[in-house]
């Protein structure tokens, strides 16, 4: 039972609540989560200890001083149903008296051997068994007596699965008494959950996954079809009941909600209720008995599961609240695959939508219909698919450019996820790519589309809810703040004035200084690098660099305004403790720590021509004493108490190297060379180097810090493990860690990459070198 003020504002967009609201959530029952007020939470803290409901409710009066004869009058049927949902527990299923404790590793069960204890929901036992070199599944029902229907479900599910051939659902082996209770033995199914199995194919952008994610769908609809054609209705369609084996194959798991059609059957309908068709939620919303279950209603369940495999989503943004997820289920149209940012051939979508239909007449007239309708589609895109040509720089940068470029449709819609306009997440970050590649290549087509997207991204600034924040992916001001150039609107000023002064722009190149002015000057006590004001000292040095000598008062705003950040920082680190002790500033690395407050105070002072502040190379000697040296390499801890070592940008070894490069810069200084090469030598030896392509914390991020090192010592060694690196890249671009549309989480800082790596004298790490 949590306060709803402590849940993320991705969690609290789900579902309408009052700030004292509270969620109350059993990991175990069958139901999702339950909003309830705070008068109700204190009610139910009666019951945390063993009371019957009429002595619970006695004390909360007393405690309360409430009449308690009222009291049982509003309470009773409250507590009622959050017993029948399994939120609260009958004493007897759970005392000492009234079950003997769990088998655990090594015990006997009749002649089968107990491997683990699976986790399942309140009502049953699940364990993983062996007998004569062979895995089983094991499944005890806890009680029958307290809870009549989970007796049926049990016996129920005997039957279902003596009736089955074992194709598609695990073969019966046997059932029998246990005790007071009843078991059950099946074939063991070796798999994960088919959303589980999707996951590593999450990212659209590349056409094997997509067909590998059609794919399963099509197995998916290929084991119900085969279901159906023997009579059964599974009546229980969601993710963890369907099982994807390491073969690839598809399997149907837990038939104690089945039905044999036609025989109409006595099972209850049960489930999970974001796969429930229109037809029960409307039963549900009019308190008539619910409907049996059907193959059409069967139909729209798996059409929502492979919706929700395609576009990582559920097809609806449903509430936590019942009532009104019901009413969604049974009014609300699916969120199409452009609200969503996901282009595929139509036919995809179309496909699905039909099964989606709210009436069941409107969708395929059987699970076969729609299977053929789908593995067309498959046939579509493995015609479409060029296998020999995704993985190259040219083919990457050639999708990015269309999919962002005048044949693509995203030009004409703009970005519809939020964050929209961002540098790190949105239009800003497209906008940045194009220039980059315009400048590289020299291409005029390119930098217009830089104008474009970056008008675009300057005009979604007055969206104040979805330009710079998302609920979904928990962006907002209190996590990323009011002045970063990477997530607020200095950002996307900053972008604007970098484009429109290559375009030769001057008027627009004026406004969008004084506007990247204004938006850094709010108040912000944060000073790191990525989110606070040491990330203003880096758009200052940018705006400020190649200054031209006819804007003047320009040149003085941002000195004002650099210095005067600057200035503020170091007045607030200069009281802090030597960086090895304890201090605000926990982190040591560059996104955000010391590293990125130092780099950003040293790029400020050299492109600003200003003396570095009094105590600058004492924070220096203190950072690189807490470097770890060993084997030719240099490493960095996280932070005071995380004692592991990264190797990205944001808080690893790539991201010191800009540090100790830029140093060696301004002072000729060996010693810094030195450290910056030991450092990199920690990812170049990393014994696991990961799998992730990002700019922030990924082999992107890395290729830039090996660029920096070359464009500082022409040591053609960098530059051929740069290579090296971004060729190793190439097959985690489409890896689910990676977050379409996004500079520096996902492909788009990728695509600047290789598109500078072609010219490495003039690459930059976007907006930070």
């Amino acid at each position: 039972m949590v306060p709803v003020d402590q849940l993320t504002e991705q969690m609290k967009s789900k579902f309408e609540y009052e700030e004292t609201d509270f969620i109350l959530t059993n990991s175990g029952a069958r139901n999702t989560s339950k909003v309830i007020d705070a008068s109700s939470a204190l009610l139910l803290q009666e019951f945390r200890k063993p009371k019957s409901i009429p002595e619970g409710i006695l004390t909360y009066s007393v405690l309360n001083k409430l009449n308690p004869e009222q009291a049982l009058e509003s309470a009773y049927k409250f507590l009622i149903k959050l017993r029948s949902e399994g939120f609260l527990i009958h004493f007897d299923e759970m005392s000492a008296s009234g079950k003997k404790n769990p088998l655990k590793a090594g015990d006997l069960f009749t002649a089968y051997e107990i491997i683990s204890k699976l986790p399942g929901v309140t009502d049953t036992e699940v364990y993983k068994v062996k007998k004569d070199n062979s895995f089983f599944a094991l499944k005890i029902l806890k009680t029958n007596t307290t809870n009549p229907a989970l007796a049926d479900h049990f016996h129920n599910e005997i039957r279902i699965l003596k009736n089955l051939d074992g194709a598609v659902n695990p073969e019966f082996i046997e059932a029998g008494e246990y005790e007071s209770g009843k078991f059950l033995i099946t074939e063991w199914i070796e798999g994960v959950s088919c959303v589980k199995a999707v996951e590593k194919y999450s990212n659209l952008n590349d056409p094997m996954n997509l067909l590998s994610i059609i794919n399963l769908g099509c197995e998916i609809l290929n084991a119900y079809r085969h279901l159906h054609l023997q009579g059964v209705i599974h009546s229980d369609i969601h993710p963890g009941n369907i099982l994807v084996t390491t073969t690839g194959a598809v399997k149907i798991i837990d038939f104690g909600l089945s039905r044999i059609s036609p025989d109409g059957g006595k099972q209850l309908r049960g489930g999970q209720n974001f796969y429930y068709e229109p037809e029960y939620a409307e039963a549900i919303i009019n308190s008539t008995r619910p409907p049996q279950s059907t193959y059409a209603g069967e139909q729209y369940a798996i059409a929502a599961l492979i919706y929700q495999l395609i576009t990582g989503k559920q097809y609806l943004q449903f509430s936590f609240d019942h009532d009104t997820l019901y009413k969604q289920i049974a009014n609300d149209n699916p969120i199409t695959f452009d609200s969503l940012d996901i282009e595929l051939d139509p036919r995809v979508e179309k496909t699905i939508l039909k099964a989606l239909s709210k009436k069941p007449i409107d969708r395929y007239s059987s699970i076969d219909e729609f299977y053929n309708k789908f593995s067309g589609i498959k046939e579509n895109v493995k015609q479409s698919l060029d296998n020999n040509a995704k993985k190259s720089f040219e083919v990457l940068c050639d999708s990015l450019k269309e999919r962002y470029g005048y044949a693509g449709h995203l030009i004409e819609k703009g970005l519809q996820l939020a964050p929209r306009s961002s540098v790190n997440f949105g239009t800003a970050g497209i906008a940045y790519m194009f220039n980059r590649m315009g400048i590289i290549d020299s291409d005029p087509v390119y930098l217009s589309l830089a104008d474009i997207w970056a008008d675009r991204a300057t005009d979604y600034i007055h969206d104040k809810e979805n330009s710079f924040y998302s609920k979904e992916i928990d962006i907002t001001p209190a996590t990323v703040g009011t002045i970063s150039i990477y997530h607020t609107s200095s950002g996307v000023h900053l972008v604007q004035g970098l484009i429109s002064k290559e375009a030769g722009n001057y008027t627009s190149y004026q406004t969008a200084v004084q506007n990247f002015i204004t938006a850094s000057s709010q108040p912000c006590e944060n000073l790191d690098l990525t989110l606070g004001k040491s990330s203003t000292l880096i758009g200052c040095s940018l705006l400020l660099e190649n200054f031209l000598s006819s804007e003047i008062q320009i040149k003085k705003e941002l000195l004002k305004l650099g210095n005067n950040t600057m200035n503020s920082i170091w007045s607030v680190i200069d009281t802090y403790a030597a960086i090895a002790e304890k201090t605000p500033i926990n982190y040591r690395g560059i996104a955000h720590g010391w590293a990125g407050i130092l780099y950003a105070t040293l790029k400020w002072c050299i492109v600003a021509g200003q003396a570095l502040p009094v105590h600058f190379f004492e924070r220096i000697t203190q950072l690189e004493k807490l470097g770890i040296e060993e084997d030719h390499l240099m490493r960095w801890n996280i932070s005071n108490t995380e004692y592991v070592s990264w190797t990205g940008w944001c808080h690893g070894s790539a991201g010191y190297v800009f540090l100790w490069t830029l140093l060696f810069r301004y002072t000729n200084n060996p010693k810094y060379l030195l450290i910056a090469e030991m450092t990199a030598n920690h990812f170049l030896k990393a014994a696991n180097p990961g799998n992730n392509g990002s700019l922030c914390c990924g082999l992107a991020g890395e290729c830039y810090s090996l660029l920096n090192i070359y464009k500082v010592t022409g040591n053609e060694f960098y530059l051929s493990e740069a290579n090296r690196i971004s060729k190793r890249m190439l097959p985690y671009v489409y890896s689910n860690q990676m977050r379409n549309n996004s500079l520096y989480k996902g492909d788009i800082g990728v695509g600047v990459l290789l598109s500078e790596i072609k010219k490495p004298a003039f690459t930059k790490m976007p907006l930070f070198e």
